[in-house]
């Protein structure tokens, strides 16, 4: 199979899809400060938006969609995701009271599902495995540009709505600030539908035979520790990146004094940098490798990249100046990103593609379960229950930070010695 250009504008249409999907997913940590004071929620019913609300209809959507994109076209299960994602963040900004913001986060989970199963199924389709990392980092910069452009954009967007009181939508009640926000920025994602419907299926190989549950499930038994090391130890880095995407806003508005649009400019710019550099480099690092003969450069790329990440959100809460953490975390984001294009295709080179959807939706669980659940609520309970201070946001972030990393370590090194000391002749990938 040859790479073609069209496949890098499948790669490219998916990564935009992907960028908006964060925008929608992180405007709530730019507006933690008003909607706390309107809706009076504590920093732990925040976390609940930012991650729980999210997270549990993103996995059981992306788990149950995922089965319907082994079997049927991918490019209109994403189109209707990013239609339903774009419309609830819209109506997030009509709730009037803290369980319609809950639900309209459930809405937004659930559309947000839809895409990353049916896009490293499609990915994968167009690209042969030794160039499959660097494909998948390139749909995976989309993350880290995301999160640069919720927060740059963002903060521009909150600024311009600073200005201008209240304005009337078509089709929605009068609104103003945060609320004005939501509904502004929910509609970013239409003009990325509409170039979806550009993107053609691949053909499927296996189209007559669409795996079934106990096909998937007899797979995960026969390379159980190989995939579950790379989803969890992966899974694991989220904590970290989830804890700094929704939280960072808030402290530096608390610890250094910044207003939000300063905040979002300092840490869009190195989430930007650093994410773009990162999944750009980790994906082809690995590829290179692989090309060059070595069987296992994807978890040798995502091993050391972990390495990296242990320490800068550790040390960034504790630098004398807000733009001095955010270069610290330009390196969180750097290596974080990093890890993304190695650990996604090593999953799907290792799958059937008659499952390749469904093992995208497995790798996700992990990943959200574990990281955009448990990032935003640990640091929010240390901040409530343990420090008992809203000051000490910045403790918070480390200890989470801290915990989440070594974890992460230690499943990616597992992963790392599965994969150098297992027989050959048993791990043959499937194409």
């Amino acid at each position: 199979m040859r790479t073609s250009i069209y496949g890098w504008y499948v790669v490219t249409v998916l990564a935009l899809a992907n960028a908006i999907s964060f925008v929608d997913r992180l405007v709530l940590s730019l507006l933690v400060t008003p909607i706390k004071a309107e809706l009076r929620l504590s920093d732990t019913q925040v976390s609940l938006l930012q991650g729980f609300a999210f997270a549990l209809f993103y996995c059981v959507a992306g788990v149950l969609l995922a089965r319907l994109a082994d079997r049927t076209s991918r490019k209109w299960i994403v189109t209707a995701g990013i239609t339903l994602w774009c419309l609830m963040t819209t109506l997030s900004g009509t709730a009037r009271h803290y369980w319609q913001l809950f639900l309209c986060r459930f809405g937004v989970g659930i559309g947000e599902g839809t895409l990353s199963p049916s896009a490293y199924s499609l990915i994968a389709g167009y690209f042969p495995r030794e160039r499959l990392s660097l494909a998948i980092g390139v749909f995976s910069i989309g993350i880290t540009a995301g999160i640069g452009l919720a927060w740059l954009g963002g903060g521009a967007v909150i600024h311009w709505v600073s200005t201008r009181g209240v304005l009337d939508l078509p089709g929605l009640p009068p609104l103003e600030g945060w609320r004005l926000v939501f509904a502004l920025l929910g509609a970013l994602g239409l003009p990325v539908a509409a170039l979806m419907l550009a993107v053609r299926e691949p053909p499927r190989l296996a189209r007559s035979t669409p795996a079934r549950a106990r096909d998937v499930l007899a797979q995960y038994r026969r390379h159980g520790r190989r995939y579950s090391y790379v989803m969890f130890g992966y899974g694991a880095t989220s904590i970290t990146i989830y804890a700094v995407m929704t939280w960072s806003p808030t402290f530096y508005l608390r610890h250094y004094g910044a207003t939000i649009t300063e905040a979002a400019t300092a840490l869009g710019l190195v989430a930007l940098v650093g994410g773009v550099i990162g999944g750009w480099f980790g994906g082809a690092l690995a590829d290179r490798l692989e090309q060059r003969g070595d069987a296992h450069a994807k978890v040798r790329v995502l091993h050391y990249s972990v390495i990296g990440l242990v320490l800068p959100a550790v040390v960034a809460p504790f630098m004398p100046t807000m733009q001095g953490s955010a270069f610290v975390l330009a390196f969180t984001f750097l290596f974080g990103a990093a890890c993304t294009g190695p650990a996604g295709a090593f999953v799907q080179s290792i799958t059937p593609e008659s499952m390749r959807a469904q093992f995208g939706a497995i790798y996700l669980l992990a990943l959200t379960l574990v990281g955009a659940t448990l990032g935003p609520l640990l640091t929010a309970l240390f901040t409530d229950y343990v420090f008992r201070d809203e000051a000490s946001l910045g403790k918070s972030l480390a200890a989470v930070s801290l915990a989440g990393n070594l974890l992460a370590l230690w499943l990616v090194r597992q992963a790392w010695r599965t994969e150098t000391t297992a027989v050959q002749s048993a791990v043959e990938p499937v194409a």
